[in-house]
């Protein structure tokens, strides 16, 4: 079937021919090598797939009941009563936070949180938090779901993950949400930043159009595309860039930007305002101090600047919020205040921080005391008051269950928002949870919703505001699907009309990368010699600064901008 995530294509895209669970320490049945298994569920069995890089590919059956053996390992993750010390769940592949070597991990649950725990044989043991809750960490395996095929996949496996992205035939997801760094220069010096900032290069538009050629051939449409950086808006070519990605098989083109220029140029916000654009626009708190701490200096009067022109133009927005321990997690309900208060901002992204690229060296943190996805949800409750919940939320099952987090909110037809968690079973209506910042149009969304409706009216006594959320799905229903044809861009203008959504997007660094996360990563940075990038393995081992601006990359490792690009005037 075709990936609900990002709707029909014209060649409809395959599902994986298996469910990709977990990773698990095997060996090669012909040299006997310890090799990093893929534990997949396929036909109702379940089987462990493995590269060895002396004797190739191959599997082996580990169990006749996928059944059984999912809550089997699910059972792992509950800590024997009276236990003292450490309680192991798994094994997974990470990385010296050091050396950055590929070492092997200890996934343990210590007094309600899940830890790492290391040894690097040149650089000796370490540790760091992964998750606030346990729980939470160990029942989101039970979101996993099958990964979707491109059409086409960027390179050959040769020696296994992560030595062959590109992203090569094993990787278990498609790109949801393709990624471009259109440019190197910014007009901040953000002590946190992700990247790496070189000011040498502005992407040439016809290296871009290349680009997205190369996207749409290999997944066909995309939902949506990200311009990013650096700072997109300080690129001179910027209108020509959209111009090139506004073509029919691209749902939405979003510039993520600091808001900086938008507050400040009229003339460029009406501008992008006729182009269609949307703005992913990168908000982290109210007061100076936040701002200080996070991006190097007070933006209050910048950011309030371009939350005017956003409301006066009415501007399509996601807004963007890199949490951060010690700096602005006591202002996370007052984001999500804010972001309700106005129907052009579609979705919220809260980003717990992740220290890699510039900030991986320079911004003082501590990888035993950091906020993760749970703990940002927890703050959402007590911070709103309970107007979200923690039940509100899922794991979402298209990229791997333990990076993304998210809940949808219905437009009431009050004006309201009501979670879709109060309503929804996500077990049993998986088709719901998507990498999107909206609903989109596609036959399993429909047939998801119109299931949701029969329950609800079944059960509405039952349900908060039940008559209330059953005459609003009723009204998405009937608007996201009239009795015509909608292009692929129209679908997905209805749909973010019906519903908001929250998303918690927790990428990974030296502390807590995970390889298990990184095989079915969806989002995505192709590059300009045609590789489509994993993005926490892009930031790891590509980037060349993964524990800050002077980090070589990894023996293996492509820089950005590897392709000489033509000078723009």
């Amino acid at each position: 079937m075709d990936c609900t995530t990002c709707g029909p294509t014209p060649t409809p895209r395959k599902d994986r021919p298996h469910t990709f669970l977990l990773h698990e320490m095997s060996r090669c049945p012909t040299c006997r090598t310890e090799v990093e298994g893929r534990v997949v569920l396929r036909d109702e069995q379940v089987y462990s797939l493995q590269h060895c890089n002396t004797c190739g590919p191959s599997e082996l059956r580990i169990s006749n009941d996928a059944k059984a053996y999912i809550q089997s390992f699910l059972a792992r993750g509950e800590v024997p009563e009276g236990l003292q010390g450490d309680h192991i769940f798994k094994h997974t592949t990470s990385t010296c936070p050091h050396c950055l070597s590929l070492v092997r991990a200890e996934v343990v649950i210590r007094e309600g949180q899940v830890f790492f725990k290391k040894t690097c044989e040149k650089c000796g043991p370490s540790e760091a938090l992964v998750s606030e809750d346990a729980k939470y960490y160990v029942k989101a395996y039970s979101f996993a779901r099958a990964g979707t095929e491109p059409l086409k996949f960027a390179a050959e496996v040769k020696h296994g993950c992560p030595t062959d992205c590109g992203t090569c035939g094993d990787h278990e997801q498609h790109t949801c949400l393709p990624i471009v760094e259109i440019t190197d220069h910014c007009n901040l010096e953000c002590p946190i930043c992700i990247v790496n900032n070189q000011y040498a290069n502005h992407l040439d538009p016809e290296v871009f159009r290349s680009m997205v050629d190369t996207l749409v051939r290999n997944e066909g449409q995309c939902e949506s595309i990200a311009l990013s950086g650096g700072e997109p808006t300080s690129h001179p070519k910027l209108f020509e860039l959209i111009e090139i990605a506004n073509r029919p098989e691209i749902g939405r083109v979003v510039v993520i930007t600091n808001g900086l220029r938008l507050g400040r140029d009229r003339a460029f916000a009406e501008r992008l305002k006729e182009t269609g654009a949307y703005v992913g626009l990168q908000f982290d708190g109210f007061t100076a101090d936040t701002h200080e701490k996070i991006r190097g200096r007070d933006l209050c009067k910048e950011k309030a600047a371009a939350l005017a022109m956003i409301k006066e133009l009415k501007l399509p927005t996601q807004l963007i919020f890199v949490a951060t321990r010690g700096a602005n997690e006591h202002q996370i309900g007052q984001m999500v205040e804010l972001f309700l208060s106005e129907d052009h901002f579609l979705s919220l992204n809260f980003q717990p921080a992740a220290f890699t690229g510039f900030g991986g060296g320079r911004f003082p943190h501590d990888p035993m005391d950091r906020l993760t996805i749970p703990g940002v949800i927890k703050a959402i409750e007590e911070q709103t008051q309970g107007k979200l919940k923690m039940s509100d939320f899922s794991p979402l099952p298209c990229s791997h269950p333990q990076c993304v987090s998210l809940t949808y909110l219905l437009r009431m037809d009050d004006g309201s928002y009501m979670p879709f968690g109060r309503f929804v079973d996500f077990k049993q209506h998986g088709t719901l949870l998507r990498s999107s910042a909206t609903l989109g149009a596609s036959p399993e969304i429909h047939d998801a919703l119109s299931d949701v409706i029969h329950d609800v009216f079944a059960r509405q006594d039952e349900v908060e505001r039940g008559p209330e959320v059953l005459k609003a799905l009723r009204r998405s229903l009937d608007v996201m699907f009239p009795d015509r044809p909608v292009s692929a861009k129209e679908a997905v203008r209805i749909g973010e009309q019906q519903a908001k959504s929250i998303f918690l997007h927790h990428y990974m660094d030296r502390h807590d990368f995970d390889l298990e996360r990184l095989r079915k990563c969806c989002h995505h940075y192709p590059q300009v010699d045609g590789r489509i990038m994993p993005a926490c393995g892009f930031n790891m081992f590509h980037r060349g600064a993964a524990k800050g601006p002077e980090t070589p990359t990894a023996p293996w490792g492509k820089k950005p901008w590897s392709m000489p690009l033509p000078v723009l005037p």
